[in-house]
């Protein structure tokens, strides 16, 4: 898979793994049958108040992208269940303007073209960029990464069973969230400067306000590698 680094407005940089073609047609095919599966419950339901309201059945189809991506953090249900996202290549998050810039090239990526334009965009574009994506600034990127492969492996499965956690409600926080955190951690292992000491201050605060701690520990790195190694056992366990 194709890795992209992603600059924060923090000027933190983040590694994200690009979303593999395979992922994304697979994604693209499950909303499909959801559109279809929705369209024909709905018009079952209208046709039995009035066959006019059938008319507005496209609107599902039409608006299903682009209203599923604003409201789902950059995800689709198909993108979800991939564990794919959209996700500014500036580091901000996507504005509306992007997503519908992204929609309305769908029509010349994917439709018109049967989607063989976004598939050579895909395939040749170092981001994995579909046209609508170069245009609206965006990519795709998947949530299934190395990173969360080495969540597994930061203890061995032998040393669980012997490992007492010390913060019992890290299993609170999100597999997005454990994960953006070790990028932070791996982040500032290799480069000590002043803008990944301030995210680890700031990720610090950030999981002792969760975990209900009044006063963060003044070894805030060793702090966030505990919560992580506990998150990893308390959900894997």
């Amino acid at each position: 898979m194709k890795k992209i680094s992603i600059r924060t407005a923090q000027n933190i940089l983040i590694d994200f793994q690009v979303a593999p073609l395979s992922h994304r047609i697979l994604a693209f095919l499950i909303d499909i049958i959801i559109i279809a599966a929705a369209t024909g419950l709905l018009a079952i339901f209208l046709l039995s108040i009035d066959a006019y309201f059938v008319y507005f059945l496209p609107i599902v189809f039409i608006f299903y992208t682009p209203v599923s991506e604003m409201t789902m953090n950059g995800q689709t249900f198909g993108k979800r269940a991939m564990r794919t996202r959209v996700v500014n290549v500036n580091g901000k998050e996507p504005t509306v303007l992007d997503f519908l810039i992204r929609w309305s090239f769908r029509l010349i990526d994917i439709y018109f073209t049967v989607g063989s334009l976004a598939v050579i965009f895909i395939s040749t574009t170092g981001r994995g960029q579909r046209l609508g994506g170069i245009l609206s600034n965006t990519l795709v990127v998947s949530l299934t990464s190395e990173m969360e492969l080495s969540l597994n492996d930061i203890l061995r499965i032998e040393d669980r069973s012997r490992y007492e956690p010390q913060y019992t409600d890290a299993y609170r926080f999100s597999e997005d969230e454990m994960l953006t955190l070790k990028s932070v951690l791996d982040r500032y292992s290799t480069y000590h400067n002043t803008a990944h000491k301030n995210l680890i201050e700031v990720a610090a605060q950030r999981c002792a306000d969760v975990l209900g701690i009044k006063k963060v520990p003044d070894n805030k790195f060793d702090f966030l590698k505990t919560v992580l190694r506990d998150y990893i056992v308390l959900t894997r366990s």
